[in-house]
């Protein structure tokens, strides 16, 4: 049997090139992520592809492998970053501009939570663990947004760190001008996506111009253009509710945020606009040849609606409808969703 050490090296430098070209027996290339080169990402590109690849950080071996073909995908994402930067930012605005197109590129999905599925895809969770399978499939954890945001920021020189809690959640701590900066990529992404101020930029969620110049906004953030539309409305109308979804769902393009980050947002605005405690908004999905495809329900009083991706519009779902497909199997409702159908008036 091959000792397995002879089939991995981990590259930290050019001196790590040379012993790769001497050894035929590699197959998996650890990248040291903490000390990362451009040289060596363009030599990987040119004549990597009989490599898998997974990431090294303070000397802890990547365990999960990705093809080239993936590989070249993320990476080449990751160049195209670095190569949109404008050239006057200072350190501060790259490290936000990085945030937030990390943001706008990498969402959520429910369908690997643990909380949320009772069975999941363990091949799909551990390819979104790894940074390039993450850039590939556009879907990331808690672990995968603080190593790619360490990587980036460390492609550009910033100094980065990823500091851990008691519980495991992880989030990074930027030092720029001798000041430390804690941010949270995984906490704003719904509101990155949806255009909000970021919430989790320590000193710099307010900073209007600043996302002004890093391409973030043009005007104005979306919450405040929420708020500029419902102001003057009637909330005492009958169909003030169906008002507020129409409204909003053009402000914040509904149709680029995913389930989960589209509820996160209502769940932000209804909360403002109209803590009317009969709305909830719950969790379910569509199987479809045994893949889960998540969508929202938002029930109010005895209404229901979800959003249309075809449409690019909320729809009113009939209950009779909900149910049956219930009991049919072809609609789920993930785990720990407080959800109670009730019959519509007739």
């Amino acid at each position: 049997m091959k000792d397995s050490s002879q089939l991995i090296i981990t590259i930290k430098n050019k001196n790590d090139l040379e012993k790769l070209k001497e050894n035929q027996n590699i197959k998996y290339i650890n990248l040291d992520i903490d000390n990362p080169s451009l040289e060596i990402l363009y030599y990987l590109l040119d004549h990597g592809q009989d490599y898998s690849y997974s990431e090294e950080l303070n000397d802890i071996k990547g365990y999960i492998y990705v093809p080239f073909n993936i590989f070249k995908q993320g990476t080449n994402f990751i160049l195209d970053i670095i190569n949109n930067i404008p050239s006057n930012l200072s350190e501060i605005e790259i490290a936000k501009y990085i945030y937030i197109t990390i943001g706008k590129n990498i969402g959520y999905d429910i369908n690997v939570l643990p909380e949320k599925n009772e069975t999941y895809n363990l091949l799909a969770i551990n390819q979104i663990n790894n940074i390039w399978g993450s850039l590939y499939n556009n879907k990331g954890t808690n672990n995968t947004y603080t190593k790619l945001y360490l990587y980036l920021c460390k492609l550009m020189k910033i100094d980065c760190k990823i500091i851990t809690s008691n519980n495991g959640y992880k989030k990074n701590v930027l030092t720029i001008n001798n000041r430390k900066i804690i941010v949270d990529l995984t906490s704003d992404i719904p509101y990155i996506e949806a255009n909000f101020k970021t919430k989790n930029f320590t000193g710099y969620n307010d900073d209007i111009e600043l996302d002004k110049k890093i391409g973030y906004i043009k005007d104005n953030y979306s919450e405040n253009n929420i708020e500029h539309s419902l102001k003057d409305l009637n909330y005492k109308e009958d169909n003030i509710f169906n008002n507020i979804l129409s409204i909003t769902q053009d402000i914040i393009n509904a149709k680029e945020l995913k389930p989960i980050e589209l509820g996160i947002i209502y769940d932000q605005i209804f909360t403002k606009y109209y803590p009317d405690k009969s709305i909830s908004i719950n969790n379910l999905y569509i199987n479809n040849k045994k893949k889960k495809e998540h969508f929202i329900l938002i029930t109010h009083e005895d209404k229901y609606y979800s959003y249309n991706y075809t449409k690019n519009s909320f729809v009113e779902l009939s209950i009779d409808e909900i149910e049956k497909n219930l009991e049919k199997g072809k609609i789920g409702v993930y785990l720990n969703e407080n959800i109670t159908f009730n019959k519509s008036k007739k």
